[in-house]
């Protein structure tokens, strides 16, 4: 049955090829695409011819692994062609992968087929980058295998061949980088299109963000994408106050730069935004102002408005918040009385220093004030001017001649009272215009009120020719003289009486004498010589029966001088050379206690005067210019302009003193300083006695007896 075919392709120039029906009519087979490959399926069949005319077509991917496959059957004989594209099969394949067709040619075609396998990076259009054909004769009824191997590189294995094997992969050795690649911002050419990211991204261009702040086109080198590099549009809330928090409910402000100073970012929730110590979370202080904006005022003190009592002032009170805003105190709700010091009892204060309290201080304080001189009582706002060249009324001017004994300039007046071989050695006043004084060779001298010229006595009633009458004491009450002389007569004389008389004699030398009522009873005190050798003694006496001496285990040094203001300051003076003395007599125990001026100052000499004015006061004068003044308890050395020896002291204040001196001068003392007010020209002075600071008298040698402003 084939030679007429055989023939006639021996004779083709003169002869039809004959088809496959002509070549095999009797055909009928049965293909089974399960196992048409050794056993394994085929993936598709192309043609649709008889399937016991076929061919067994392997398409071998080597290296490669295409998205598309193209597989082309073409007739040799009529260039009749079929063809089917393979997408599916190929997902997920990889390099070695075999695409098995069965090739079916049509109805009509020769024996002789051409095949034609195409591979293509991505889809079917475009050029292939792998080609492989082939010349295959059909045989009857079996299927006639045939290989198509397409070899391609694509080493990084992402479906894309190299450029240089015809591929359009620019960069074959990574994977990333092909033509189906997203285009990166990395300064690569990652999807193989020949553009630069400068010109793919426009780098460098003008670009926009959020608030219109202005920016231009850049790589982010974190995630290599386009990134408007411009600053961030932030809020900012006005500050201010700059406390860090911004004015509660005001409008954000965009700022494309930098926050300025005055704007913070932070929520706006400041309540007074004029107030830096105002804000959330700041010290709630206690001021009547939402200090930490919570809406609730002085919040952590409750006791906030109650009544209360001011421990500083004991004045009924509200408690409030301090100047601090820290804590609570009481705060007066009335007037706080002031309450001034007056130390010198005139009933007005000194000018700075007061107290404040609803409650009288404990001490001595008074209502008023504006006192000029609170050392001095008779000084004072509304005192009568007194002759004594002071100030009294605190008027800044001293008294003018209307207040000096008539009309005229104050002056140290003096005279010779019996004779000038007379020695005035002490005096004593009881009232103005009277006064005691006593001498030696037994005078005694008095001057009564109304009197202007002393009565000097003389009688032997109390004494012998040649006594001397070293001390004297007159008493305010009765007028009456009580005197001690150097041979230790103690004796009286009234204010009215021509003689004297004689009490009590010891021949111990009284050198000083006073005396002070307690409970109306008056005690006599002295200070006198002792039996023993270098000591002194003293005395208390009613005046009557026997003076009763200080104990015989109570013994201290010579003493010159006593003088009290009340039963409890009763001092004696005295001591040696640079080594001075003060006792001061107990009542509980009858002894006189040592003051221990020693340890005040070094070199404290002798004392001779001591001069009580209160309480509270005295001064206490001697040797070389040595002056202490007692003050609330305390003994202080008080400095003096000369080294003179002090004789006497009187006191009417802390600033109104007197003292007198061997060399002849009084001096006065002004609560700062002593100051030289009057000179005798050498006669000695030996004591000074008065009422007050406009009734002065001096006594001393050669008869002489002052009296300041005038004589009377």
């Amino acid at each position: 049955m084939m030679r007429p075919a055989l023939l006639c392709l021996l004779f083709a120039t003169a002869c039809t090829v004959p088809d496959l029906d002509e070549l095999y009519p009797d055909c009928d087979g049965h293909l089974d695409l399960e196992t048409a490959f050794d056993g394994q399926p085929a993936n598709a069949v192309l043609g649709g011819g008889t399937a016991c005319r076929s061919i067994h077509l392997t398409v071998a991917l080597v290296e490669f692994s295409p998205r598309c496959v193209l597989v082309r059957a073409r007739d040799a004989g009529s260039g009749k062609e079929v063809s089917q594209t393979f997408r599916d099969v190929l997902i997920g394949a990889g390099p070695g992968f075999n695409l098995r067709v069965v090739v079916s040619p049509p109805k009509g075609w020769g024996p002789t087929v051409e095949v034609e396998a195409r591979a293509f990076e991505q889809s079917c259009e475009g050029v292939a980058v792998g080609i492989n054909l082939a010349s295959v004769t059909v045989a009857n009824n079996r299927g006639v295998p045939a290989t198509l191997r397409i070899e391609a590189q694509d080493a990084d294995r992402d479906g894309y061949v190299s450029r240089v094997n015809g591929g359009t992969d620019c960069q074959d050795d990574q994977s990333d980088i092909n033509p189906g690649a997203a285009e990166r911002c990395n300064a690569q050419d990652d999807n193989c299109d020949g553009i630069n990211d400068e010109a793919h991204f426009n780098l460098g261009g003008q670009c926009t963000l959020s608030a219109g702040c202005q920016g231009v086109y850049r790589c982010d080198v974190t995630d290599q994408r386009l990134s408007c590099d411009s600053p961030s549009a932030r809020l900012a809330y006005l500050d201010q106050d700059r406390d860090g928090h911004g004015q509660k409910g005001v409008t954000p402000t965009t700022f494309c730069d930098a926050v300025p100073a005055g704007y913070v970012t932070a929520p706006p929730d400041d309540c007074d935004d004029t107030n830096a110590s105002i804000y959330p979370g700041a010290l709630e202080r206690c001021d009547g102002v939402d200090n930490d904006c919570d809406a609730i005022l002085d919040e952590g003190f409750p006791g906030l408005g109650s009544t209360c009592t001011d421990s500083a002032t004991q004045c009924t009170g509200q408690l409030q918040c301090d100047t601090s805003g820290t804590t609570l105190v009481c705060g007066a709700t009335q007037s706080v009385p002031a309450w001034y010091l007056d130390e010198d009892g005139d009933g007005s204060g000194q000018t700075s220093g007061a107290i404040r309290s609803c409650v009288h201080p404990a001490g001595d304080y008074v209502s008023n004030t504006g006192d000029c001189d609170d050392g001095n009582p008779l000084t004072h706002p509304g005192a009568p001017e007194l002759c004594d060249d002071l100030d009294n009324d605190c008027d800044g001017q001293k008294e003018g001649p209307t207040q000096c004994p008539g009309g005229l300039t104050p002056t140290w007046a003096g005279q010779t009272v019996a004779s000038t071989s007379q020695t005035w050695i002490s005096a004593s006043s009881w009232t103005r215009g009277g006064v005691w004084v006593g001498g030696d060779e037994n005078f005694r001298a008095r001057l009564t009120p109304g009197q202007v010229t002393f009565t000097v006595l003389s009688d032997f009633g109390c004494g012998m020719t040649d006594a001397a009458w070293t001390s004297v004491w007159a008493d305010p009450t009765t007028g009456r003289a009580w005197l001690g002389s150097v041979d230790g007569r103690k004796a009286r004389q009234d204010s009215s009486a021509s003689n004297c008389v004689q009490v009590q004699n010891d021949n111990l030398w009284v050198h000083g004498l006073v005396g002070v009522r307690n409970n109306n009873v008056l005690t006599l005190y002295g200070a006198t010589d002792s039996l023993a050798s270098d000591e002194g003694a003293a005395f208390t006496w009613n005046g009557t029966g026997t003076p009763t001496y200080n104990p015989i285990n109570n013994n201290f040094h010579y003493v010159y001088d006593v003088h009290g203001a009340t039963a409890d300051t009763v001092f004696i003076v005295g001591g040696p050379a640079t080594d001075a003395r003060i006792y001061r007599y107990n009542r509980s125990s009858g002894e006189w206690d040592t003051e221990a001026v020693e340890d005040v100052a070094p070199d404290l000499d002798t004392l001779r005067g001591v001069w009580v004015a209160n309480a509270r006061l005295a001064f206490a004068v001697g040797d070389t210019g040595t002056v202490l003044r007692w003050h609330l308890g305390q003994w202080t050395r008080l400095s003096f302009p000369t080294t003179h020896d002090l004789t006497s002291v009187i006191a009417f204040g802390a600033g109104s003193a007197y003292a007198t001196c061997k060399s002849g001068h009084v001096y006065r003392y002004n609560g700062q300083t002593w100051q030289q007010v009057h000179s005798t020209g050498g006669i000695r002075l030996n004591d000074i006695t008065g009422t007050g600071p406009d009734d002065l008298w001096v006594v001393g040698t050669s008869g002489r007896i002052l009296h300041w402003p005038a004589w009377p």
